[in-house]
């Protein structure tokens, strides 16, 4: 039996690291603690910006790319705890979905809603952590899923554009 990892399979990868935040966010809401979950989403997210950095027959700068998202996705967790790290990790997605746009995927829509929910959710964390705004913590759980949602749709989108193209 040989097994055949392609795009498509990188792809849901991160879907998958998408379902499992928004689950993670859904507990949150909750009032649980599901913080192996987004260790879960973290790798699950690693292994799909690192196997399609080594993707065969992509361009060199494509492969550089990919691997600089991965390198920023490890320093978020070196970083992780401090202001530098949030930043960090708030960068990975809309990275590799700038990369998906550049080469030519219409996802222009997802990377922008992407973006924008990584920024509101950014703030509204940073407020919260250090701020003092501990009043503004279950609008931040909200836009983490809301933000989940963004991502999921992005790699959802990605996945059935490689479905297309086989």
């Amino acid at each position: 039996m040989k097994l055949k990892f392609t795009r498509k399979t990188w792809y849901f990868f991160l879907l998958a690291a998408a379902a499992v935040s928004m689950l993670g966010g859904f507990a949150v809401l909750g009032g649980m603690d599901f913080s192996a979950l987004e260790l879960v989403a973290f790798c699950l997210t690693g292994i799909a910006a690192l196997f399609l950095a080594a993707q065969k027959g992509a361009p060199a700068a494509e492969k550089r790319n990919y691997t600089l998202v991965f390198v920023l996705l490890m320093l978020s967790k070196l970083a992780a705890g401090g202001w530098a790290g949030d930043l960090c990790s708030a960068l990975v997605w809309p990275a590799l979905l700038g990369i998906e746009y550049s080469r030519g995927k219409p996802i222009q829509r997802q990377l922008q809603l992407v973006c924008a929910a990584e920024v509101l959710r950014t703030v509204f964390w940073l407020l919260t952590r250090y701020a003092g705004m501990a009043g503004l913590a279950f609008w931040t759980n909200l836009l983490f899923v809301l933000l989940a949602c963004a991502r999921g749709w992005a790699a959802l989108t990605l996945y059935k554009l490689q479905e297309e193209e086989l």
